[in-house]
Formats: structure tokens, sequence, C-alpha cells
């Protein structure tokens, strides 16, 4: 076939004097993944960070690449996966891409017309008539034969075919709203045949999941999952204590009215409201996980717009996973309610039974449980009173989980999770979730009480810090968490415009941001601490006003979006100390990285 001309565009800012960058791939033109055939990208002062390879000619309908950085340090492998593009034959095709980033954009353009063909088509209508190529004029004096080409009238609009079969590329020298340029058409049309693939794909993998042997649907999901690059990352939490009274039935509408200006903002990911049926209106003591249609936030048709609406801006949406607890749907004899059903998806008869639960999902030794419970709390795992506490050590529990995990990425179209009140069951578990449905990414919620001493909030945070740290690690790293402690030096901090807070006796950030930057996801506010709840609010007349803002690397920033939402300019999130004594201020020093705090 006819070989594809390609050329690389690549960001790139990870380099050193002296390194050099390769496109290395699953080609010949590229490597065959060897660095030393891999094909080069070069750059300029003027148009760095972005490198250019030579225009290059692929036989191959696709290919798998990373960028590699060659330097005096050694060879330097990017840790995504594999990039993948879709090559047409005969095509000019140029491909957009950064390093560490598993996203990869490409352009397909039509070849230069030959210098021939470009001479044949400017001969006078009469020769061109005699070698089988009819001008415009002549199209339209001649009748339509029916094995002829098409009768092109005048001032037509539309693309015709010749007698020869070839594509009459001249529509119109007319202006009209109805012209477009063909090579993007093409473009757009192959971007939107790609994009129904992938639909198809998930439903096709939903249709199975419960058919599939878990590993081959694994490996089956893992072509489909668009992981989040950590240094990129801006999370909007989309709802607060009270948006299921403000959205009047359909909050997910009012969110996707506003898509539009988050994609704008820079914004890459919104936090979304729990969307199973719920005892509360608020979402956090669900009962038919299943059930979307039960929700006070809207219905699982508009939830699923809402999320497509996302996908074509290119926003992640994440779901508020609540799996703690659970509240039964009825009694059981002595009256407590501990009977689960699996009400909002009977339509799927292999999915029956999945979400039936009994006592012996509960933890013994819970006021819900009939004793029938395999075992307990784990030690480190904390009492929720108001539901009953679920065992995730049983072995059905983390099946049905996992297959409504999975229901959620691959039918309704979530892309990552966001885990409430972890301290309520073992990290292992988190780890086992994401394992189980491959997230974008994953966010827990592990609030922990702080040190405070008669004088206040002391000084050192460690243990705190430390303890979100080892929950990090027992998800086996597969999920990241709130940086509680940074929100609770920092507001500390601006209340009482104690700076000296704002580094640790090693001279960085106080909080998790400051030993484990790539899991830590910073935030001032959510639902909980601010909103009408205010359990523990950022002070609302505190700022950041004359502080010297210094970036350190953070996976995520989360900002809280309301009924009454006030969203202010991007700032990298603050981290200065100041010296009291000299009265100077000081930068904590940090890891660099690009990240941003929407402040409502």
């Amino acid at each position: 076939m006819p070989p594809t001309s390609v050329t690389f565009q690549v960001t790139c800012k990870d380099t050193n004097v002296g390194d050099e960058v390769f496109v290395v791939g699953s080609v010949p033109e590229l490597g065959s993944w060897e660095v030393k055939g891999g094909l080069p990208v070069k750059t300029s002062a003027d148009r760095f960070p972005v490198w250019s390879s030579q225009e290059t000619k692929i036989s191959a309908e696709k290919i798998l690449f990373k960028i590699v950085i060659v330097g005096p340090g050694g060879v330097r492998w990017e840790g995504t996966d594999n990039k993948t593009v879709q090559l047409s034959e005969g095509m000019l095709v140029t491909v957009k891409c950064a390093y560490n980033s598993s996203k990869a954009e490409w352009i397909t353009k039509l070849p230069p017309e030959p210098a021939a063909k470009k001479k044949e088509k400017d001969r006078p209508p009469e020769e061109t008539k005699k070698n089988g190529y009819p001008s415009p004029e002549d199209a339209r004096e001649e009748p339509l034969k029916e094995d002829g080409a098409p009768m092109l009238k005048s001032q037509s609009r539309h693309l015709f075919r010749l007698s020869n079969g070839s594509l009459q590329m001249e529509m119109t020298k007319t202006p009209s709203l109805m012209m477009m340029d063909l090579d993007e058409f093409m473009h757009e049309a192959e971007a939107e045949e790609e994009h129904v693939k992938e639909l198809e794909e998930r439903e096709r993998l939903n249709q199975q999941q419960r058919r599939l042997a878990s590993g081959v649907l694994l490996e089956e999901m893992k072509n489909i999952t668009n992981h989040a690059d950590a240094s990129q990352t801006v999370l909007l939490q989309g709802f607060n204590w009270e948006s299921h009274q403000a959205g009047k039935g359909n909050w997910y509408g009012i969110i996707e009215s506003k898509v539009d200006t988050f994609a704008e903002m820079g914004i890459t990911d919104v936090w979304l409201p729990p969307c199973s049926q719920s005892v509360a209106p608020q979402g956090y003591l669900p009962s038919q996980l299943f059930n979307l249609d039960g929700s006070a936030y809207g219905k699982k048709d508009q939830l699923k717009e809402l999320l497509n609406k996302m996908h074509q801006k290119g926003l992640r949406g994440i779901a508020d996973i609540v799996i703690n607890h659970r509240c039964g749907d009825q009694q059981d004899e002595h009256g407590r309610w501990n009977v689960f059903t699996n009400t909002g998806i009977e339509s799927r008869k292999s999915f029956a039974g999945v979400m039936d639960w009994q006592g012996w999902a509960i933890t013994l030794g819970d006021k819900f449980s009939d004793g029938t419970g395999e075992r307990g709390p784990g030690q480190y795992d904390d009492k929720f009173d108001a539901a009953p506490d679920i065992d995730h050590g049983n072995k059905k529990v983390q099946q049905s989980i996992s297959v409504w995990l999975r229901w959620l990425r691959l039918d309704v179209g979530f892309d990552g999770w966001r885990f409430d009140f972890v301290k309520g069951y073992g990290a292992e578990y988190v780890g086992l979730y994401c394992k189980k449905s491959l997230p974008s990414w994953a966010v827990g919620e592990l609030w922990l009480d702080m040190r405070y001493d008669e004088n206040g909030l002391c000084y050192d945070q460690n243990e705190h810090r430390q303890n979100t740290i080892n929950w990090i690690n027992a998800t086996d790293k597969e999920s990241t968490a709130f940086d509680f402690t940074t929100k609770g030096i920092l507001q500390e901090a601006c209340r009482n415009r104690q700076y000296w807070r704002l580094k640790d006796q090693d001279g960085k950030p106080p909080g998790l941001l400051g030993w484990m930057p790539s899991h830590a996801v910073t935030f001032l506010d959510n639902h909980d601490t601010g909103s009408t709840q205010a359990h523990w609010p950022f002070p609302g007349d505190k700022g950041f006003g004359g502080l010297r803002l210094h970036p350190h690397t953070s996976r995520n920033s989360m900002c809280l979006l309301g009924s009454r939402v006030r969203l202010g300019r991007r700032h990298p999130l603050a981290h200065p100390s100041l010296d009291q004594a000299s009265g100077k201020g000081q930068a904590a020093g940090g890891r660099q990285g690009k990240h941003s705090l929407c402040r409502c």
C-alpha cells in the first residue's frame, strides 16, 4: 500500500544540556523499539519545548510509539502507556504529543497534487475533454447519463464524481456557508469514527463483562482507559451540599451547561456527586447502587448525556464511590435493615443477584449485623453508625462492587473514582477495586485528626502526613489522596498570619505535598469542610495577597462548585514561608510541576 508521510511534533521540557530526543516505536522507521534506530526530533532556542522530526514515510496502518530522551545521564523512556496513531495510506499525517503523556493527536491531510496532474488540470477545456476529463462548463451542458458522471449544475456546492471515477475537488467559486475545507472535514470524520468505535467498544465490553473472565476483560479494558497526566490534572468538585435542591431534579443539566466554560478554564476533571439511589438526598447513604434513576441529582440518561458532553470537550468524569456503608432495602425478621436488593439493573439478566446482599455482607459487631458475617472491622477501620458497615473482605462483596465499578466505566461512561470515607475499610480494597475497574485515576478521602495542643494546631504534623502516605502505599499506589495535612496547615497559617508554618523542619512544604507530591491532591474546601456544613472551613476573608507564589509538583488541585458558584482566577498553589525573625520571605523547596487551584 502507498506509505503515509508522517511528521512528529513533540512537546518535551524534561531535557538537560546535551540530551537528544527520539521517537521509538513498533515499525522499522521508528527503530522497531530499538533506541538506536529511532526517529530523531530536533528543537531550537526559539521553538523549545517543541521538537519536530523530518517527514518520514511509514508503511503501516497503525503505529505504537514512545518518546525517549538520550543523554549523558543515560536513556529515559516515558513512564506512560504506548501512544497509538492510526495512519491513512498515501496521506500526510502530523502527530502531536507530549513527553510522559499517553495521548497523541494527529491531523490527516491530502498530499499535494502531482505536477503532471496539475498540468493536465490546467489545460484548456477542449483539450481536457479529449482526454476524458470534462470541464465544469461541459458538465453543465451534457445531460445526465446512467453510466456516466452525475450532472454538475451551475453554482453547485456539492462534490461530484467524474466519468473516470475520480472526485471533483473544485466545488464552486461562489462563497457559501455550505462550503468547507475538505481536509478539515476528513480529519473530523476520522476523529468521529474513532469516537464511535470507542463507544461501541465500551458497550461491547459492558455487555460481555459478566461472561468474560476478569483477566480477559481487564486486558481489553486497558485499550479504552485514558490515564490522567499527573502534572496536568485540575479537578473541579461539581457540586456542594445543597446542589440536590438547586438542581430541582436535574443538577446534571446545570453542570452540562457549564462544560464549555470549564474546558476554557483548563479544568480536566469534574468530580460528580454520588449517582445512586440514596436514603439521604445528598447521596451518601446509598442503597440500590445500580439504580441511577433514583438519585436526587437527576436520571441515568441525563448523567450519560453530561458525561458524553464532557468527553467531547476532553474532560473526564470522576464518580463519587460510597462503598464503606450501604443502606438495606428491607428489614430482616428482627427488624434490622440488612436486606439489600439489586434494583436498577433488572434488564440485564446476566447481572441478576449481583447486589442481592443480606446480613453476611455486614461486619460482625455492627448494629445491623445478624451474626452471619465472616469478620469484624479491621484494626484501623472507623465506624459509620448511620448505615451498615460493609465487609470488604467478603469475596462476593468484592465481586459485586467490581462489577458495579466496571459498569459505571463501560455503560455509564465515568473515567475515574473519588473514594468516600476510606478510613472505614482497608486501603488494600481500594487498590483491589482500582485494579478490577482500571480508572483513569483515583483519589481517596482520608480525613484524619491532626495534632493539637493547648496552643492550637501543632507545628509538627509529620505523623498525619505519614499516615496518609501509609494509606497510599497500602493501595499499592493505585490511588492518590486528598492532602488534608496541607489544608489544615495552610488555613491555620492564613487565619493567624503564621506563615512560618508553611515549611517543615527540612524546608519542604509541611503537608503530603512535601513528601509525596505525585500522589497529593491539594484543595481548600469541599462539601464537608465548607459549603453549608462548614465543618472545617478555610477562612473566607483570607487569601493569598502578599504571599510569594511558588509551584510544586502535585497530582491534582480541586475547587468547589455550588449552587452559587464564584470561580476565581487560576493560580499555582502557594507554599511560601516567612522567617518572622528576619522578615524575609522564603519559598519552600520542591520539584517543579504544573497544577492549578480554583478558589470559589
